[in-house]
């Protein structure tokens, strides 16, 4: 075995150790370097498409502006964009009808084009309602702030402690709504925030700095405003009010929970709302039932596509504006936070599936190995993104692609490293073992080359001896080129027999094959395994005869001796040169079963052990008891004639004929057993052991034996 390594467990390890490494780093040289960010946002996209996400408050309802409210108005000679105070019904509805908040997700930054009373109507429904919220817009534009903004901040400010996050975005001017509609709101929040670096929303500011103060986006404007209990300050990555605690990402930004599609909130029409004030002023019942808005947070939006307030979400690649802050203020209510894992959980997360993808690759091998590998990858990739999912369905947001792709990056660089460092060792082990052993065996070696050092273990096997009958005579008879062509022709299938059998073949002396089964495999069936490559055998070799006999070769005839019981079987010879052979007194057995054919004429010969561990399976016939050197005990021996259910009736007659004759025989009823044994030859004519036995009859018949005699066979004292 010099002459490649065996890698070992700790060498193994410690290459999975810096596989591991190479893996974990080469993602994070990825991440850092921003390549994989358009992807890991399309992942959580995948994420809001996919799994299972909670339902819409029911107290966050939008009443949009559409296409619909456009035409209907139109139709009554009332052209976009509306005068104002028509939205003065729409506040006194909610107003009638109970409703928390109004919250318009509309730029009122210029006076109205129909002149001061249109402002005024609508400025006096606000203030009349005390709870409408209006919109105002951040810039970065260097410019002069819109009228009235100082008022704006003392309105919409916010004080906020502690250390804020870092800031990205430097605003510089405000665009504020007319000074009556700041005057008139309850508060006031901004509607500006970037989306990521694919147009898409996923995250939003709840606050953004301007002039020294913390300004809040719309929906957090008016959630803020109706409860004002304890201050707002920043800690440890969140923003904090009393026991309320809003997670914020390293940016200062909120995650949104997405509730679906858009029109996951109730929707109500503009028009609708409308009219129905006017309806009910005028004594007639409404469109929209009042109590349909009690106590709820009303959004008031653009959802017409050409008033140009349609976003990208990860739900929808066209979602309203308004349906952005109405998200929001649905997980404000509902405290229902998409909070990121933390970072040292998810790469011990990503630690765990690398390291044990590397130790599978590493330690599973083979063709079995090989699909074994790829069936763990696919249960790893799974169970990563189930995990995934389940952590999405309770508010976790675990990033699946960095550990997914470390995940599969371990896979590759293990198998690349296996093929590299094994592959020589797998080559060579085939090569050395491919001539007496399956392919079975093989793999098997494959999979564990440690079994190759030298040294042995105490296995139960079933060991095969075979020679061919006066091979030597035969030999000096013929040609030495025809010798060998005859050895090679049977030497040749009787290998394949065994190998096709999952036999090991231990060594060939001149004519005799040595095998064995249940090593170093362990295999069950290994009784029957033998007596069916010996029947095999047995059948190709009548082949072969007919064969040789077209090509001038006189006959061969086939022992064959067969036994199963402990042996070592191992490595066994010197650091340089060793044999996988099996050794001890069943393997002396066995090649003792083999030269006992010859006294019976049998082909193949079985023990009792062998007999017992395949009796339902394989035919037999028991022949003698036999005293074996080197043995105490007598040995019963049988023959092994065929698989079950392929005994012939000639066979079966003969088989009982013979037992019957065997039982007198035993019994020393001489003159009934020789008649016995004779009927066997009716059945079988070229039978060997029945001859052997009427033979013995006659002697005894003529000569009795001594008292003592006890029926056993003793081919040492003949």
């Amino acid at each position: 075995m010099d002459s490649f390594a065996i890698y070992t467990t700790r060498t193994k390890i410690k290459a999975g150790a810096v596989l591991i490494l190479a893996a974990l780093l080469l993602v994070l040289g990825l991440d850092f370097s921003g390549v994989l960010t358009p992807y890991r946002l399309k992942t959580l996209d995948l994420l809001f498409r996919q799994a299972p996400l909670p339902k819409a408050s029911p107290q966050v309802v939008v009443v949009t502006v559409d296409q619909p409210d456009l035409d209907f108005f139109k139709a009554q000679g009332v052209t976009w964009p509306w005068p104002r105070q028509i939205y003065a019904p729409l506040i006194d509805f909610c107003r009638r009808s109970g409703a928390q908040a109004v919250i318009f997700d509309i730029l009122y930054t210029e006076a109205s084009s129909y002149g001061p009373d249109d402002d005024r109507r609508f400025a006096e429904a606000a203030a009349a309602a005390g709870n409408v919220i209006f919109p105002f817009f951040l810039s970065r534009e260097d410019k002069p702030s819109s009228p009235g903004t100082t008022e704006l901040l003392d309105k919409a400010a916010l004080a906020i402690s502690g250390t804020p996050p870092p800031e990205s975005i430097k605003y510089r001017s405000l665009l504020a709504p007319i000074p009556p509609l700041v005057a008139a709101a309850r508060t006031l929040g901004n509607v500006q925030s970037p989306p990521d670096i694919d147009g898409i929303y996923r995250r939003i500011p709840l606050v953004l700095p301007f002039q020294g103060r913390w300004l809040p986006l719309l929906a957090f404007a008016a959630f803020q405003s109706f409860d004002q209990e304890a201050p707002w300050r920043f800690q440890d990555g969140a923003l904090v009010q009393g026991d309320r605690r809003i997670p914020l990402d390293a940016q200062g930004q909120f995650l949104l929970k997405y509730r679906g599609p858009t029109r996951s909130h109730q929707r109500f029409s503009a028009a609708n709302l409308i009219q129905s004030e006017y309806r009910l002023l005028h004594g007639h019942p409404s469109l929209v039932p009042p109590e349909a808005l009690a106590g709820k947070w009303v959004f008031v939006g653009l959802t017409a596509p050409g008033l140009f307030d349609l976003k990208a979400s990860p739900v929808s690649a066209i979602y309203p504006g308004v349906e952005v802050h109405a998200t929001l203020l649905d997980n404000l209510l509902q405290g229902d936070f998409l909070k990121t894992v933390p970072a040292w959980l998810w790469w011990a997360w990503t630690l765990v599936l690398v390291g044990s993808m590397v130790l599978t690759v590493l330690f599973v091998s083979g063709m079995s190995g090989l699909i074994a590998n790829l069936g763990a990858l696919v249960i790893f990739n799974a169970l990563h993104v189930a995990l995934c999912v389940f952590a999405f369905t309770r508010s976790w947001y675990a990033d699946p692609l960095l550990p997914d792709l470390a995940l599969n990056f371990s896979f590759a660089l293990a198998a690349v490293y296996s093929y590299a460092t094994e592959g020589r060792q797998k080559h060579a082990i085939r090569g050395m073992f491919a001539q007496y052993m399956s392919e079975v065996v093989i793999n098997h070696l494959l999979e564990h080359p440690e079994k190759l050092k030298l040294g042995g273990e105490r296995r139960r096997i079933t060991i095969f001896f075979s020679d061919l009958a006066g091979f030597t005579t035969l030999s000096e008879r013929l040609d030495p080129e025809k010798v060998v062509a005859l050895l090679n022709d049977y030497l040749s299938r009787m290998t394949d027999i065994i190998l096709e059998e999952d036999g090991m073949v231990d060594k060939f002396e001149g004519d005799a094959i040595m095998a064995f089964w249940g090593a170093p495999l362990d295999q069950e069936d290994q009784a029957v395994l033998t007596c069916r490559a010996a029947l095999r055998q047995a059948a190709a070799l009548q082949d072969l005869n007919r064969q040789f006999a077209d090509r001038g070769l006189p006959r061969l005839n086939l022992r064959m001796g067969l036994h199963t019981g402990e042996a070592i079987v191992g490595n066994l010879g010197s650091q340089k040169r060793f044999d996988y052979t099996a050794i001890g007194d069943s393997v002396n057995l066995a090649s003792r079963l083999e030269g006992l054919n010859k006294f019976y004429g049998t082909p193949i010969m079985a023990s009792e052990a062998t007999v017992q561990e395949c009796r339902d399976l394989v035919e037999f016939r028991e022949l003698d008891w036999v005293a074996v050197k080197g043995r105490a005990a007598p040995v019963t021996v049988y023959e092994v004639l065929a698989l079950k259910g392929e005994l012939t009736p000639e066979q079966a007659a003969g088989r009982e004929e013979f037992a019957r004759g065997l039982q007198l025989f035993r019994e020393k009823a001489f003159s009934r057993a020789e008649p016995a044994f004779a009927a066997v030859l009716e059945h079988l004519p070229e039978d060997g052991p029945a001859p052997m036995f009427i033979d013995l009859c006659r002697k005894f018949q003529e000569s009795p034996p001594p008292s003592d005699w006890d029926g056993v066979f003793r081919p040492d004292k003949k």
